[in-house]
């Protein structure tokens, strides 16, 4: 028997609201307990599940947890209690309660259902939270001097997504930044930059000049590959080269460690090109960072906290590198610190990193949203920052995520096979525009056309890397995920416009929501006894999901389960619009219908924004 969502998030209670049918039935199971038992509102809650088949009923509590208290067996417990539902004077919203072995399965009132559920969706109202926790959430990453590529969104979208989870799952969130703005790919890309580029060629475009930096590094690093391969081959030239280019790109690299004036003139310079094309990516993305950290800014404390740990004895020297034995990953127990010439690593400085974390900001929970191939690392640097003594260790977690492929395999920048990100979004925009957006010009504006035009291709783009698990690789696919039918971003931006085109097409003719719908139950309750058909109850019961999925996504750090959720929602809503007409009803029912496309807009507009994808009024 599968559980509902507020059951399965069970690690952490699920958030109160007074507007949750899970609630209002534990109130009546409550009522009709034997005495003896002594459960919560919220304990019954909990216990409550969803039958394995929708005609046995809506729900269905187990007795299981009665059966000590009670000194009966479950099946027993559950006839009693049916009986008892049965004979309370007012069970709504139960309409029928039936015993089924050690469960008794539960029938609900669709009016009654739709009373609780849809005001509260409808006015987008979000959940009451107990103090959460003050989490830090470290996403992004990426290398200066790089070009930002269709890969790095996967990262983006996740550690965004769970930013805004955790934060609607009422915890303090710090939404942080590392930029790697030192290491080898900086001495790579200026040694192209200074040495095998014209006086006129170093001159930079007016724009996008982080991305043809980018473009230089990818050059320097396939020239060194290909110098390399044909080395190996036997080629004495080619290996002349190679040799003259790694002694100079290390030459850059200890010239910038030395603070050589005019290398990290020239570092910062173009280091900056790149920060202000990340920055300009992200506001395009609607991401917002509250602390941006620097490699460059802990590479030199990175190496001091290693060599204070080796005077304590917890690091240890190992043929004149000094790292620590974390025997718990066996396969490769030495954890590197510090090379044999002294330099740092990525691990010094995650060392010095998350000491800053822990002593600046005070954050009780430490989440890092990177690659899987970083599995082994992160683990290392959880158990050695334990043994220095960080009991804040314990809470730091790995988010780690497979890689995005194309249909034809892996990205490679030596194919050219990389899609950066400036080309993908000026393609999804102009698929956009052509396919969808054309024929309304004269009647929209040019700006609207292309704020919507934005606003469908970035929800392509965050739902096609979201709605997959992160154990799971993704295929981008752009045709695919721009389709306005299937499982993509587009579809629920397109559902989202549709619902809000049935109220604005119905205020046309007069037909508008009785604003006392949203604010008076009895109102809502005496409106909402004219739902009857299948297809509203399937609907009434989704919606009622909606914050449960949400705390079930928070608490595990999923964000597909939320978007496997809203994709169900926007299925069942293209059913209940085929189904049930809004617009011809009259009466109760049209209010109703009104009131349950006014919630639908509410949930997926509310979803979509935990994902950080925009929900146009019309497409």
């Amino acid at each position: 028997m599968r559980t509902l969502a507020w059951h399965m998030a069970a690690s952490t209670p699920a958030p109160s609201t007074d507007h949750s049918l899970a609630r209002a039935v534990a109130r009546r199971l409550q009522d009709a307990l034997p005495e003896g038992v002594l459960l919560s509102v919220d304990e019954l809650a909990e216990l409550l599940t969803a039958p394995p088949n929708p005609a046995l009923g809506d729900l269905a509590f187990p007795c299981f947890r009665l059966a000590k208290a009670l000194r009966k067996g479950p099946p027993m417990i559950a006839g009693e209690l049916a009986r008892r539902l049965a004979e309370l004077s007012d069970a709504a919203p139960i309409a029928e309660a039936t015993a089924a072995g050690p469960y008794v399965n539960l029938r609900l009132d669709l009016g009654a259902a739709a009373a609780i559920v849809l005001p509260g969706s409808a006015r987008g109202e979000r959940p009451h939270h107990a103090a959460g926790e003050r989490v830090m959430v470290e996403f992004s990453q990426p290398n200066t001097h790089k070009a930002f590529h269709v890969g790095h969104m996967r990262n983006l979208c996740l550690g965004d997504a769970i930013v805004r989870l955790l934060r609607a799952d009422g915890n303090q969130v710090i939404a942080a930044n590392y930029f790697g703005d030192v290491g080898a790919h900086i001495a790579k890309c200026l040694w192209w930059y200074l040495d095998r580029l014209s006086d006129a060629e170093r001159q930079p475009p007016a724009s996008h000049r982080g991305e043809w930096l980018g473009q230089i590094y990818t050059r320097a690093h396939n020239q060194l590959e290909e110098w390399q391969e044909q080395a190996a081959a036997g080629d004495a030239a080619a290996a002349d080269l190679l040799a003259a280019a790694k002694a100079r790109t290390t030459a850059i690299l200890r010239g910038l460690e030395a603070r050589d004036p005019e290398l990290v003139a020239i570092w910062d310079e173009t280091r900056h090109w790149s920060l202000a094309d990340f920055a300009e990516i992200y506001g395009w993305c609607g991401v917002t960072f509250d602390h941006l950290f620097y490699e460059s800014e802990v590479d030199e404390e990175g190496l001091r906290l290693v060599e204070d740990y080796l005077q304590r004895g917890i690091f240890v020297e190992s043929q004149g590198a000094i790292g620590i034995f974390n025997e718990e990953i066996k396969h490769m127990p030495f954890f590197l610190l510090r090379k044999q010439d002294g330099t740092s690593l990525y691990s010094t400085k995650d060392l010095a990193l998350a000491r800053l974390k822990f002593e600046k900001f005070q954050i009780d929970r430490s989440i890092y949203v990177v690659d899987v191939r970083q599995s082994d690392h992160f683990r290392h640097v959880f158990l050695t920052l334990k043994k220095m003594g960080f009991g804040q260790a314990e809470r730091c977690q790995h988010v780690g995520y497979e890689m995005v492929e194309l249909p034809e395999g892996p990205m490679s920048g030596r194919k050219g096979t990389v899609i950066l990100f400036r080309a993908l979004r000026e393609a999804m925009t102009s698929h956009v525009v052509d396919n969808y957006l054309a024929k309304f010009r004269g009647e929209w504006s040019d700006a609207e056309i292309d704020d919507t035009a934005r606003m469908v291709a970035l929800g392509a783009i965050k739902y096609g890397m979201l709605a997959r698990d992160v154990q799971q690789k993704i295929v981008f696919d752009m045709s695919a995920w721009l389709d306005l039918e299937g499982n993509t971003g587009p579809y629920l931006q397109y559902t989202h416009a549709r619902a809000t085109s049935i109220l604005r097409k119905c205020a046309e003719v007069d037909k508008e929501l009785d604003p006392a719908l949203l604010e008076d139950p009895a109102a809502a309750r005496a409106a909402t006894a004219a739902l009857v058909e299948p297809q509203e109850r399937e609907l009434v019961l989704l919606l009622d999901q909606r914050w449960p999925v949400a705390h079930q996504a928070a608490q595990s750090l999923r964000p597909s389960v939320l978007c496997t959720y809203l994709y169900n929602l926007a299925k069942a809503f293209n059913r209940f619009n085929q189904a049930c007409p809004v617009k011809p009803s009259e009466g109760a029912l049209l209010q109703a219908r009104l009131l349950l496309v006014r919630a639908t807009i509410g949930a997926l507009a509310q979803g979509l924004d935990l994902l950080g994808i925009p929900a146009p009024d019309r497409m």
